[in-house]
């Protein structure tokens, strides 16, 4: 996977252009080894028969990205109080941006008064005090300014940030489960929307914007103050002009090793490498630590890990470090940037040694002509950065507005559904015609030329072993994925005709792979039913109907417990006898991640109990009292559960369902399929069997084989 580094002391990530990188494309990109690292450099950029193209590519880039910055820029207006804010700070970063012009000049005065002081041998007392009263003015100006631009930061900075937060969030939320799991689309979001801890993309681009208007300001304002002086000064422009070349010349040695503007890559393919970061992550994961102390493994990883250490030898280096350590090689252009230092001082004493009366003179003009040009090299510089820090936010902020518009896998239909609202109350018939899926990625079939009907208000049972595509099923018929070739119809309708707002609002499904979010268990069971997430007497049917009632009650907080909660608690090193905290307990290690969270996660409840959790947040959406619902989804609703609880579970199932249609999936046969209107046999991604059991037993099939194994597994 290429990786790619950032920082002012490495290139930034360029904006995308059009055409394809092909690392194998030996006349086009160039391939170089960095220890165990491939790096692939773009050799022949776009227009590149164009002179100075790659020169002018960043401004078109901009150019391109500009209506993106105006947008922006009109969002921003919309935002409460932030235009008066930002014309502060615009006002503040340009008088402050004049300060080190007025300074210099100030400087200059002071040179002036030395000069004089030499020649006629008397002092300006009174223009002597006005400049240091001038240069304290500008240093106490520079503080105030500085505190008044940290005043209009903050909320600006907050207030932007929130409300790209609201856009970033809808952009994310509004993905379908095939487009969000595309890895192009999660490295497009981790650019665009991903969380920054105090600022974001919006923000970075007007601060950097505002930072190079400003920085045109110094320099024009500064070039002016330094000609003046310079005229004024015996081999005053000599002097500039090697402090300048001495800048550049540093500057041009530093330069990093890779095209900040261009286009590369970086992979690597060594197995002991891949092999030790594979080792460290195993090692630092909460996830693997009950495995590896039960499983005894600590020496192996050790020692393989030692080993592998012991082979890379000093290969064994990220990319980043690997190509710091190339930047720091040895430089033969290198010896002259000592000497060109230098330079200056050298000129300045050949002129004390024909001027010797003009020592006092030559040392202040010295200090005062070298640090200045040293500055104002420093700041042209800083700004041909800064030009190139715009190209990249204007892109970043083009990247902001594209993820809202990322094309969703699943269209849309455009017929509602259904026609007549109180026919749900009947159930909902679902066809399978000819039906063949692939998980996206992957060769194999996950459902092949899958062809069934369920009526309306059957309950239905698909069963087979793990893997067979149960699940499948029922998330085709959700339409979280589309299928490759067949159709499906939803009461004799093409479900892609459907609008997929009301189909969803029509069906209430669990998956085996459920799980809990970083809410309140009152929130995470209400969701099943958002139009009443927060009523509690709802709520509490559900957990009651799930089975969950009893054991959140005895929670400490009952409802309101977290199952896992979102914000960590932040405090020092505490006393070895501490083991909780604002009613928590402590948790010595980092922060897990809330989002992926597995079903047997914290709170010490079981499996069962937070599957019986995800049960009730079914029982909420699918109460036979609401008469939204037509179609029953149970993905293994019964994988964590005890023989006793699972009884219990399809006993309330099949007694609060009425006439709506029900589908389970599950790969244990028992009580449920005895009652099943329809049973599907399901095998490496193919229905073999279908009919009652009574039916399937009596065909004396694959169904009726694996009954009879299971049932003897309770024979004495």
């Amino acid at each position: 996977m290429p990786r790619i580094y950032k920082g002012r002391g490495y290139p930034q990530k360029s904006p995308k252009r059009k055409g394809k990188f092909d690392p194998s494309d030996a006349q086009n990109v160039k391939h170089t080894t960095v220890g165990v690292w491939d790096l692939y450099e773009e050799i022949h950029p776009e227009l590149a028969h164009v002179p100075g193209s790659s020169r002018l590519e960043p401004y078109l880039e901009m150019a391109k990205n500009a209506p993106y910055a105006w947008r922006m820029l009109r969002d921003i207006a919309s935002i409460r109080a932030c235009w008066w804010l930002l014309g502060v700070y615009l006002a503040v970063e340009c008088v402050a941006s004049l300060i080190p012009a007025v300074s210099l000049w100030y400087s200059a005065q002071l040179l002036n008064i030395v000069q004089s002081a030499v020649d006629k041998r008397t002092v300006d007392k009174r223009l002597l005090f006005e400049i240091a009263a001038g240069r304290l003015a500008c240093l106490f100006l520079s503080r105030l300014l500085r505190h008044v631009r940290t005043r209009c930061v903050t909320p600006l900075n907050h207030r932007i940030k929130q409300f790209y937060a609201i856009h970033s969030f809808r952009a994310m939320a509004r993905l379908d489960v095939p487009t969000f799991e595309d890895d192009a689309v999660q490295r497009q979001l981790e650019q665009a929307v991903a969380p920054m801890s105090h600022t974001t993309i919006a923000w970075d681009t007007v601060a950097t914007t505002l930072r190079a208007v400003t920085t045109v300001v110094q320099l024009v304002s500064q070039l002016s103050v330094l000609a003046s002086v310079l005229s004024g000064q015996r081999d005053g422009v000599t002097l500039a002009l090697l402090s300048c070349a001495q800048t550049v010349f540093a500057r041009t040695v530093a330069k990093g090793p890779l095209n900040a503007t261009g286009v590369w890559a970086a992979t690597t393919k060594n197995a002991d490498y891949i092999r030790m970061e594979g080792m460290k992550k195993t090692v630092s994961a909460v996830a693997h630590r009950k495995e590896i102390v039960a499983g005894g493994l600590q020496e192996y990883f050790f020692d393989q890990f030692r080993q592998s250490v012991e082979i890379l030898g000093d290969h064994a280096k990220g990319f980043m470090q690997a190509m710091r350590l190339t930047t720091e090689r040895f430089s033969l252009m290198s010896f002259f940037q000592d000497p060109l230092r230098e330079l200056p001082q050298i000129v300045f004493t050949l002129r004390a040694v024909q001027y010797p009366a003009s020592i006092p003179v030559s040392l202040a003009s010295l200090n005062l002509i070298t640090q200045t040009t040293e500055s104002f090299t420093h700041l042209l510089v800083s700004f041909y950065d800064e030009a190139g820090f715009v190209t990249e936010k204007l892109a970043d902020v083009r990247r902001l507005y594209e993820v809202a518009h990322i094309p969703n896998r699943v269209p849309d239909g455009r017929e509602p559904f259904p026609e007549d609202q109180m026919s749900l109350e009947q159930g909902m018939s679902v066809e399978f015609s000819n039906v063949s899926f692939r998980y996206p990625g992957s060769e194999a079939y996950a459902l092949r030329h899958a062809s069934f009907r369920i009526e309306k208000g059957q309950l239905c049972v698909i069963v087979g072993a793990n893997g067979s595509g149960k699940s499948t099923i029922l998330k085709l018929i959700a339409r979280l994925y589309e299928p490759e070739e067949g159709e499906i119809l939803i009461d004799d309708r093409d479900i892609k005709l459907l609008k997929l707002e009301d189909l969803r609002r029509a069906i209430s499904v669990l998956f085996q792979d459920y799980t809990h979010f970083p809410l309140s268990i009152k929130e995470n069971i209400g969701l099943g039913d958002p139009d009443n997430a927060m009523d509690e007497d709802k709520v509490r049917q559900a957990a009651r109907l799930g089975g969950a009632e009893e054991f959140i009650e005895r929670l400490p907080e009952g409802f309101e417990t977290y199952l896992e909660r979102p914000v960590r608690d932040y405090y020092s090193s505490l006393p070895e006898g501490t083991t909780s905290l604002f009613g928590r307990p402590v948790d010595y290690g980092r922060l897990r991640d809330a989002g992926g969270m597995q079903a047997s996660s914290s709170k010490g409840l079981s499996g069962g109990q937070m599957q019986r959790i995800a049960l009730s947040r079914s029982f909420m959406r699918s109460l036979v009292s609401k008469p939204g619902v037509g179609l029953l989804l149970f993905d293994e609703p019964s994988a964590s559960l005890d023989p006793k609880a699972e009884h219990d579970l399809f006993e309330r199932l099949r007694q609060l369902r009425g006439n709506k249609t029900m589908i389970f999936s599950s790969h244990r046969f028992g009580n449920l399929t005895r009652h099943a209107d329809l049973i599907l046999y399901i095998n490496d991604s193919v229905v073999l069997e279908e009919g009652t059991h009574d039916e399937l037993l009596k065909k004396d099939g694959e169904y009726a084989h694996i009954w009879n194994l299971q049932a003897q597994a309770f024979l004495p």
